[in-house]
């Protein structure tokens, strides 16, 4: 039964010009490394190999048994053909699925030298633990102001002895000081890495997708910023930088994401058997779905809360009381604000264990 379907499938192969065999056989797994190359060419139409690879290629797979070693005439005779034929070839490598691993690996996936890179990985680590760390002092802040005074706090004019404060009491402080220079920081690293894909996504780069990764890796940028958003709202110092800041966080943050949705759907559609053969290659679907629908969410959530609670305080008034002064308002926002940024504490997290696992699974071109 095997060996009927082997047969029936060679003979709904594409036949070489000349002979009466298909134009692939079992005997190309001998070099999986040079048919790894050629294959990977009819697939996706670029790195067309040099001619030495060509003619290994070509040596190989019509096998010596059938039509004996061709001459560097019928290489290249074959080789236009294919080139011609390239469409109708490219249904017979994804039917046969031989040298696969080597075939993805010429295909290349989407970790690139370029925008994704072991030190954005890095630097993204970097930016979650310290964000870690400053999410964790802050809680423990928030829980020491409730609890009881002692008995040093009931003279409030006995200055307070630095020397008895610990060295939790005291990094504590000093990351309460420094809260607005790492926004700061971040903020930065943040536009500038959506700067970076939005330069990808405008400039032709060539066939290769990259585009769902991008969409990640923009979403992995954003993360740490609304994860800070209640220590940055409470601090009151520059607020007019901080608002421009934001603001500007959100133009670009948005653009950003519609490039890279609208590419990487482009992309699918252009280059679905690609897609298919090699997953490996390409981030989990379920992880580009879940960075497409949270950084959408994250994104827009907070203009859309001011603005439904901007259109709420204009018909709740009463003896013109300043409703930005009501306590059930100012919980509401407190709560929504510490989930928002819990949610995105987690989705900061999700992002980089996916890319630190894509990573280290998916197979790289040389060059990369």
């Amino acid at each position: 039964m095997e060996a009927t379907r082997h047969t029936l499938g060679q003979l709904t192969m594409s036949i070489l010009p000349g002979t009466r065999v298909p134009w692939i056989s079992s005997d190309v797994t001998r070099n999986c490394s040079v048919t790894g190359d050629y294959f990977a060419w009819i697939l996706t139409q670029e790195n067309e190999p040099p001619f030495p690879g060509v003619a290994d290629f070509w040596r190989t797979a019509v096998g010596h048994g059938d039509v004996g070693l061709p001459s560097n005439a019928e290489i290249i005779e074959w080789h236009e053909w294919a080139r011609s034929n390239r469409t109708l070839l490219a249904g017979d490598v994804s039917h046969d699925r031989l040298c696969l691993p080597e075939v993805c690996r010429s295909v290349g996936s989407e970790v690139d030298g370029g925008l994704a890179g072991h030190g954005l990985l890095a630097s993204y680590g970097f930016e979650a633990v310290m964000l870690t760390v400053y999410c964790l002092f802050a809680v423990w802040r928030s829980f020491s102001r409730r609890k009881p005074a002692d008995k040093t706090s009931e003279n409030p004019d006995a200055p307070a002895p630095d020397d008895k404060l610990g060295i939790s009491a005291r990094i504590s402080d000093a990351l309460r000081c420094t809260t607005y220079d790492f926004f700061t920081a971040a903020a930065f690293l943040s536009l500038g890495i959506q700067s970076a894909v939005i330069y990808f996504q405008t400039t032709p780069t060539g066939r290769r997708p990259t585009s769902s990764l991008q969409l990640i890796v923009s979403a992995a940028a954003f993360y740490p910023l609304a994860a800070m958003l209640p220590l940055i709202l409470a601090y009151a110092r520059r607020g007019w930088l901080k608002g421009a800041v934001l603001v500007a966080l959100f133009v670009v943050h948005t653009a950003a994401w519609i490039m890279c949705l609208d590419s990487a759907q482009v992309e699918y559609l252009d280059d679905i058997r690609v897609f298919d053969l090699c997953r490996q290659n390409h981030p989990p679907q379920v992880a580009v779905e879940a960075a497409m629908f949270t950084m959408a969410a994250m994104v827009w959530m907070p203009p859309l809360f001011g603005l439904c609670l901007s259109v709420a305080l204009c018909f709740y008034r009463c003896n013109n009381r300043k409703m930005w002064q009501a306590k059930w308002l100012n919980k509401v926002a407190g709560w929504a604000m510490l989930l928002y940024a819990a949610a995105n504490f987690i989705c900061m997290w999700g992002a980089w264990i996916v890319l630190v696992v894509f990573f280290d699974r998916t197979p790289r071109r040389a060059e990369d």
